[in-house]
């Protein structure tokens, strides 16, 4: 994974928990590829078809959610969800610690930040080590960028291929 992205924009609100998009109601007896086609259709029904849609013109999708993003829920399929929609970054004010755990754990990229001005198919560039987002049509703005070592866990597709890669945790890290 580079760490640079570049992208088009998916919006969403304050308070989106992990049940919205990835629902018990679609996980028994269903795979991840079920969910996806289901994700976030509570909110807009819409929208599983939208992240369709860029998946299939090649688009990295950034996620650009409100504040407290991934409550209610340790669900890791909600991470999985996610990057199997094609989201590259999710770029919000806060996180549940919970799903920012698992996101980064499954080799999702999450960014703290302001959103205000992003607008849902908005051509997007984030630089996930510095933090730095530009948006069309919008200011620039700044987050904190990942560590080395979350951008490595991120980079190898989460922390079990990270370790898979490097035979257990390394020294340098």
């Amino acid at each position: 994974m580079s760490t640079f992205i570049n992208g088009i924009t998916m919006v969403l609100g304050d308070h989106v928990n992990t049940d919205i998009h990835c629902s018990t109601k679609y996980l028994p007896g269903k795979d991840n590829a079920h969910v996806v086609e289901h994700a976030f259709e509570k909110l807009d029904p819409a929208f599983p078809a939208h992240a369709k849609a860029h998946r299939a013109a090649g688009q990295p999708i950034v996620l650009v959610a409100g504040k407290d993003f991934g409550i209610n829920s340790s669900r890791e399929q909600a991470a999985q969800i996610l990057r199997e929609m094609g989201v590259a970054v999710v770029i919000a004010p806060s996180f549940a610690r919970a799903f920012f755990r698992n996101s980064i754990n499954n080799g999702l990229a999450l960014l703290s930040a302001d959103i205000s001005g992003i607008h849902a198919g908005s051509a997007i560039s984030v630089n996930l080590q510095t933090g730095d987002i530009e948006v069309s049509g919008a200011a620039a703005r700044e987050a904190n960028g990942l560590s080395q070592v979350l951008l490595q866990i991120v980079s190898a597709g989460g922390l079990l291929a990270y370790l898979d890669q490097n035979k257990g945790w390394p020294v340098s890290a």
